[in-house]
């Protein structure tokens, strides 16, 4: 090809920087003092341009600048578009082509060249005073541009496809250039950059370009200082230019260069789109590479700050991998983390930054992945999607940007010691409380069923459940929920063990007599019931406030209880046990309605007082009125919730007695 034909017969210059970066010997390059274009010495400013799903960042630092990666080619494609430009799919897969697959390919990179003089990159950096190529014969400065470094972090189209117009704007004598990958024989990529040289060779005698000292692929450990005077900052290479492992997408995204940025005491990382399986190769080779670089810190003044480093990964500002995909590699697409979460924690960033339209390509996934973002609680993250340009400046010692962070999104935390705690009529639930979390949901299952069966949602860590079906089998389900503009987010769920709901099974039961009072506010809706007929007899409306006798409790198949009723004397059917308080505030009187005959037949008659009530007296014990029969003409309910029966014996009234010495009648 036109390119490797071109790097042996020029300058030697550029054969000894090809034979440098062949034997992984660090580049450190002073870059070339431009007076009349460097930008604005504005301490130091990392800048990711808005370009949609695709990649773009100016750094200024020191009266320099540098551009890593330069999204698409065109306007149009950073909306979405980018599918139906064929250089976008030729470049995803980068496969092996023949003569006449290339030639179609340059000649549609020639009509991008032609038609897309500029992009939303060339735009924004003129807009930051960067400025393009002197063109102009006469000047000394002929052939400088204001743009001193471009990084191609890999051979994606969202990553280099506007480098046509960046080039053809920009590129320089002065311009250095590092691709992310080497030329591969025979490949689209190889034909993109012969073409893109090309167009530089074209402008060469004009002295604009020096492309012979620019091209080249870095090693691992190599680096530069970008900047003049105090404010440099040292530019280092993370990965080396090796060729991707396969043609596919996911290959060439782990070939990515890695770039540490060093400004006095803030750091920075850019990944390009190195996924899961790049970043694990990264890790693992991460303390080597610090080990090496301490032993050139020796004798090298630019690194001697890594003397005292310990995580060579470790950084205040990442640029998210991927544009914040999930990028799960070898972990099941239910992994409670992302891809990405062994590398963020080598990182610890307290800024993270994704450049990103906020959609997946497909447009099925917001962007950052929220477990992107959950495994990023820790950090500040920031979204062109959201802010468009984002600027992060940097004092040396602290990180400021007007941009508007992401809302936080925490991992929803599983409730731990979930303990029930199983009483005469009811359960109650309790767990310890988690971090972040907006409330709680409380479900049940049945043995019968593995439906989830909502019970509450609340901020409080206890639960009462008192609606369950005697002798049925239980298990309740708790999980923390989080609020997000976004929607509900919910943690795994923790289960208790299998328990009996207590109670009493469908039947009837004695009742030792008692008097209750009716009351509900929904009187009306209550209904009598007669459990041998299976009938409901007609509401409670007009015995709201009443105070009843009950004598029997029925229990029904599904675990309600009815209490058998009278009111003066008269049967009136059993009621729901729930709308009967024991509220009796004074003693009550009420009657039965005709005499009726009881046996005072109590094997216990010591134990009872015979009571005066309109005199509030205890007249004396019932030891001689054992087996007795009385006449019983009215009752006494007490504040107590005990009933006395008015007794009189021979048409002699002798007091009131209390109603349990009357048994099983």
């Amino acid at each position: 090809m036109y390119v490797r034909k071109g790097i042996q017969m020029k300058k030697i210059g550029f054969s000894i920087l090809v034979m440098f970066l062949a034997f992984g010997t660090n580049i450190v390059v002073k870059l070339q003092g431009n007076e009349i274009y460097s930008a604005e010495d504005t301490g130091f400013e990392i800048h990711t341009i808005n370009v949609g799903n695709a990649d773009a960042t100016l750094v200024k630092c020191g009266g320099q600048t540098m551009l890593i990666d330069a999204g698409y080619s065109t306007e149009a494609e950073e909306k979405g578009n980018s599918y139906g430009n064929p250089l976008s799919s030729y470049l995803m897969s980068n496969n092996r082509v023949s003569k006449e697959q290339e030639d179609a390919f340059r000649s549609k990179v020639k009509q991008l060249i032609t038609e897309n003089p500029d992009n939303t990159v060339t735009k924004y950096l003129q807009a930051q005073g960067v400025h393009t190529v002197n063109q102009q014969k006469d000047s000394a400065e002929k052939g400088k541009s204001g743009l001193d470094v471009m990084i191609a972090t890999h051979p994606h189209y969202d990553h280099i496809g506007g480098f046509i117009p960046v080039m053809n704007r920009y590129f320089g004598v002065n311009t250095r250039m590092f691709w992310g990958a080497p030329f591969e024989t025979d490949s689209y990529y190889e034909a993109y950059q012969s073409e893109l040289v090309d167009a530089q060779l074209a402008r060469e005698d004009d002295g604009l370009v020096d492309p012979f000292m620019s091209f080249g692929g870095p090693r691992a450990g190599d680096y530069f200082m970008l900047g003049e005077g105090k404010n440099q900052a040292r530019v280092m290479f993370l990965t080396s230019a090796d060729p991707a492992e396969g043609t596919s997408i996911d290959a060439i995204n782990n070939s990515s260069l890695v770039i540490r940025i060093d400004y006095k005491n803030t750091s920075f990382i850019l990944t390009g789109d190195l996924q899961r399986e790049g970043q694990k190769r990264l890790i693992a080779a991460a303390p080597a590479l610090l080990a090496q670089l301490k032993e050139q810190a020796k004798t090298d003044k630019n690194l001697k700050d890594l003397l005292s480093c310990d995580n060579i990964l470790k950084a205040d500002y990442l640029k998210l991998p991927h544009h914040g995909y999930l990028n799960l590699g070898d972990l099941p697409d239910d992994s409670e983390v992302s891809g990405n979460y062994e590398f963020f924690e080598q990182v610890k960033p307290s800024v993270a930054v994704a450049s990103t339209n906020g959609r997946t390509g497909n447009d099925e996934n917001a962007l950052p992945a929220e477990r992107t973002r959950t495994d990023l609680s820790y950090a500040n993250i920031y979204s062109t999607a959201e802010n468009g340009n984002i600027i992060v400046k940097s004092n040396g010692s602290q990180l400021t940007t007007s941009a508007i962070p992401m809302e936080k999104m925490y991992k929803a935390q599983t409730p731990r010691n979930l303990k029930i705690d199983v009483q005469e009529n009811q359960v109650n639930l309790s767990w310890s409380p988690v971090s972040q979390s907006t409330e709680y949901r409380v479900y049940y299952q049945t043995d019968s069923s593995n439906s989830w069966n909502w019970l509450s949602s609340q901020q409080e860590t206890t639960y009462t459940f008192n609606k369950g079906k005697p002798g049925e089998k239980y298990r309740f389900i708790v999980r923390s929920a989080n609020k997000y503009k976004e929607g509900w987010r919910f943690s795994s769920a923790t289960f208790s063990q299998l328990f009996t709901y207590p109670g009493k099974t469908e039947g009837f039961y004695q009742l030792s007599r008692r008097v209750k009072v009716f009351y509900s506010p929904n009187a009306g809706n209550y209904y009598r019931f007669d459990p041998f007929k299976k009938k409901w007899l007609g509401s409670m409306k007009n015995y709201n406030n009443k105070p009843l006798l009950l004598t029997r409790e029925y229990v029904n198949d599904e675990g309600t209880s009815y209490w058998s009723a009278y009111y003066n004397g008269k049967w009136i059917g059993y009621v729901n046990s729930y709308a009967l308080k024991n509220n009796v505030t004074k003693d009550t009187y009420f009657g039965w309605g005709t005499n009726n005959t009881r046996k005072f037949n109590t094997p216990n008659p010591q134990k009872y007082w015979l009571y005066n009530a309109p005199s509030n007296k205890w007249v004396r014990r019932m030891t001689k009125y054992k087996n007795q029969d009385f006449t019983i003409k009215r009752s006494l309910a007490r504040p107590d919730g005990s009933l006395y029966y008015s007794c009189y014996s021979k048409g002699k009234w002798i007091g009131y007695i209390n109603s349990w010495g009357f048994q099983n009648q």
